[in-house]
């Protein structure tokens, strides 16, 4: 996810980390979803593998993984792409592994 979008999340109020800020890029799925998992309640991703891996969990934890599935663009039309979808999004109505939004 592009870094710029940290900035608008946190602009809404909401608490955000990346991948690469917390140095966690280049971990194997499974370590990388225990290690969000403790720590957070939604997980973006655009990784359908990672996705789809977490859907096949037998226990998954309460964060909610949920594939990014906005149409590439640039940074600038995405972030405020993701923003409003994000805004307009009835988290609670999603699953572990969902596509959103």
């Amino acid at each position: 996810m592009p870094e710029s979008l940290l900035g608008a999340l946190e602009d809404l109020g909401h608490e955000v980390d990346l991948v690469n800020r917390l140095k966690l890029k280049g971990l194997d799925n499974g370590t990388l979803y225990r290690q969000v998992a403790v720590q957070y309640e939604l997980c973006f991703t655009r990784d359908a593998g990672f996705a789809h891996n977490v859907r096949q969990l037998r226990d998954p934890s309460e964060v909610k993984v949920l594939r990014v599935i906005v149409p590439q663009q640039r940074t600038e039309s995405f972030v405020p792409a993701f923003v409003e979808a994000f805004q307009k999004s009835d988290w609670s109505r999603y699953s572990n592994g969902d596509d959103r939004p």
